[in-house]
This record gives C-alpha cells, structure tokens and sequence, in this order.
C-alpha cells in the first residue's frame, strides 16, 4: 500500500471536499480522484460518499481512518529515523579517550551530545596503542590519542602534550642533569610498558638523548597509581605534563628536550564511512576552531 495514497486520503478525510484537498496537495482534481479510487481498489470497498457539498467518510472509511492516521505517522517516523541516521544525527559513537585528553574531550563531547540527543557515546579510557588496536578491529569509532602515521587512520590533531617529572611533595625543587643521582637513590615507578607502550618509548627516547638510565623499583597497571605512589612519596615517575591536575601534592617539573613533546589528536580509521563519525569529526574541527578553544586546551 503506497503512502502516497494514505496521504492522499487523510487529506479529503480531513477537508471533506474533493477540490480543496487537490489544491492543499497542489494537484488536479481527476489526479486525486484517481489516487481515491486506486486506494478504494486495493482496500475493496468505497471510502468515500461524494455529493454536491463535498465528500462524507463511508462507515467503511471511519473505520479506516485511524489504521491510516497510524500507518502514515509510522512511515513517517521511519523516514525522519533514517534521515537522521543518514546524516550522523542519529546512532552511536564508541570513542577512546587517553589521559592528556581528559580536560579537553569531555566537554566537546559533552556539547556535541546536548546538539545530538539521538546519538547515544559510550567513552573508554585507554592506552593509545590499545585504541588503535580498537578501531582497526571495529570495536571503536573515534578516538583521542597520541598521533602517529599510518595509513589506516585519519586524524585530527588537537593539543601538544610534553614530557613532565612528577616528584614527591619533600622534593620542592630539583636541578637536572645535577640531580639525575638523588632521583635514582629515591627510584621511579613506571607504568608497565603493555599499558603504555608510546608513553614509554617517549621517556626511553627523552632518557637516551639526555644521558640518564632512571632506576625503577616499581612498575604499576595505570597511570592513577603511578601518581599516587608519587603522592605518597615512594617515588618520582616521568608523567604527561597535561596529568599534572590530578596531583595536588607533587610537584610536576616540565621537561625539555626534542623528545619531550608530542602531539595529540582525534583518530578515526579511513573509508570507514560512518555518518556518526563524520558529524563528531566536523564537529571536533568545529570546536577547535571556536574562541572557546584556547579555553578548552588550558583545561
């Protein structure tokens, strides 16, 4: 059964007379008649009793009238479902998130779910190289990760991060490389190399350039409680700067260096052709080019 037919018939229902319905649906008069008696056809019965004041529902039509009401509404909620599916508006977004981001993302995403309400985002925080595994595998959409070639990503760079020295709340102040030994005699705790394979390269890189072999006596599963270590003073740990806010105690010294810094960005598989995906992108690349942005990236 065609829509169009419903429309058609809803429209005289509603009007009760053969002529306006056709200018309402800006259409002749013999072309709506014909829509009325093809629909009358495929139904078997008459729906309407026409006169010289207009068209009366048949009691056939009364009782077809709201079946057709339901049925329009349903195609038309489909339709509307579709197009917002279509265009991004409607789905879900998986996105990864990493600790640099964590006073940057969620207020884009915050943003971009209250302009989106039918997209539904479940967050993850993971390690960049477990994100990457991610989205290669089809388990993520997006994410938020330290940026590195590839050709199956595409990607978005948002912030600098740089490499920082998180000290315990007795170590005020410190010297580098004069201090390098007092460092060693207190020991580093490190986040084991699997939970962050690009966080370590970064400080294995940094170490190299600089001479210095770090003496670490503990490792941990996450970043959290590398920090906390450090808070209680059992430690000093090489951390990205941009974690600096969840230590209130420590003291956090940037580093510099060429291997100090790196970038991060959003990240996204190419081709992937997700109209979810595409609206969070030109979203994001909105929001970084808004005033709000400098505000975003000083957390």
């Amino acid at each position: 059964m065609e829509i169009k037919l419903l429309k058609t018939f809803l429209t005289v229902a509603e009007l009760r007379h053969f002529g306006r319905a056709a200018d309402a649906l800006h259409m002749s008069q013999p072309a709506l008649s014909k829509q009325v008696n093809a629909l009358e056809e495929s139904l078997g019965a008459r729906l309407f009793e026409r006169g010289r004041h207009g068209a009366e529902l048949t009691t056939f039509g009364e009782m077809f009238l709201p079946d057709a009401q339901a049925l329009v509404y349903d195609a038309d909620e489909v339709l509307a479902r579709a197009r917002e599916a279509s265009s991004g508006r409607r789905g879900h977004l998986r996105a990864g998130i990493c600790l640099s981001v964590l006073t940057i993302a969620p207020p884009i995403i915050a943003d971009f779910r209250q302009q989106n309400p039918g997209v539904a985002v479940s967050l993850s925080d993971l390690s960049s190289g477990e994100q990457r595994r991610r989205l290669l595998a089809g388990k993520l959409d997006v994410g938020f990760m330290r940026l590195a070639g590839s050709e199956d990503f595409a990607s978005l760079a948002v912030m600098e991060e740089s490499l920082a020295l998180a000290l315990p709340p007795r170590l005020k102040r410190i010297r580098l490389p004069e201090d390098f030994g007092m460092l060693n005699d207190i020991g580093f705790v490190t986040l084991r190399r699997a939970r962050g394979a690009g966080l370590a390269a970064q400080i294995d890189n940094w170490c190299r350039e600089h001479g210095y072999a770090p003496n670490v006596t503990q490792q941990a599963d996450d970043v959290q409680s590398v920090l906390a270590t450090v808070a209680a003073g059992a430690g000093v740990a090489f951390i990205p700067s941009r974690a600096a806010h969840l230590l209130r105690d420590a003291t956090v010294l940037p580093l510099r260096g060429k291997h100090a810094k790196w970038r991060v960005g959003l990240v996204w598989p190419r081709g992937q052709g997700n109209p979810v995906t595409e609206r969070f992108v030109a979203f994001v690349r909105a929001a970084l080019k808004s005033p709000r942005k400098d505000a975003l990236k000083d957390g």
